[in-house]
């Protein structure tokens, strides 16, 4: 299935990281460490901030997932691509269509060849979640209660649900 077909395609508008002012909004870019996240700003009235759960494409084709109020680097629209789900997704759903991402089309992308709306719109992202041929949920749910387990045995002071 076609990128557009799962996802509304938005390009980013905002401006170059030294021109905001420390802030409490993600400013996530092409960096793939720390999830895109260079620094907290406080955005400017005229700049495109989403709300809602989406998958960020850096210019550089580089897919994060954004739970949580957040501003991508726009500098004319070609740094950061938002897919917002037509259709309610979870977290994993989210995480699962990142990965993929990650996997199919990271390698056609470059600093020559910018990741935006009209390459993305035309990509294919399958298989569809719910015909994965991995089981997602039971095997993040795994891996997840490994984690915490092992943080649990580890470090004698972490808590969960603090």
């Amino acid at each position: 299935m076609l990128i557009r077909d799962l996802f509304r395609i938005d390009t980013a508008k905002s401006r170059s990281t030294d021109n905001y002012s420390p802030g409490e909004v993600p400013f996530v870019t092409n960096i793939e460490s720390n999830n895109g996240v260079v620094c907290y700003v406080e955005p400017f009235e005229d700049d495109k901030v989403f709300e809602n759960p989406a998958i960020c494409i850096s210019g550089l084709g580089y897919a994060t997932v954004h739970r949580i109020r957040f501003l991508p680097k726009g500098n004319g629209g070609d740094s950061c691509t938002v897919l917002t789900p037509h259709e309610s997704c979870s977290n994993t759903e989210l995480l699962y269509y990142a990965a993929l991402f990650n996997t199919l089309h990271k390698w056609r992308f470059s600093f020559g060849r910018k990741a935006n709306k009209r390459r993305l719109e035309k990509l294919d992202l399958k298989p569809l979640f719910k015909e994965s041929p991995v089981e997602v949920v039971s095997e993040s749910e795994e891996k997840n209660a490994l984690m915490l387990r092992l943080l649990q045995e580890n470090y004698s002071g972490f808590r969960t649900g603090v």
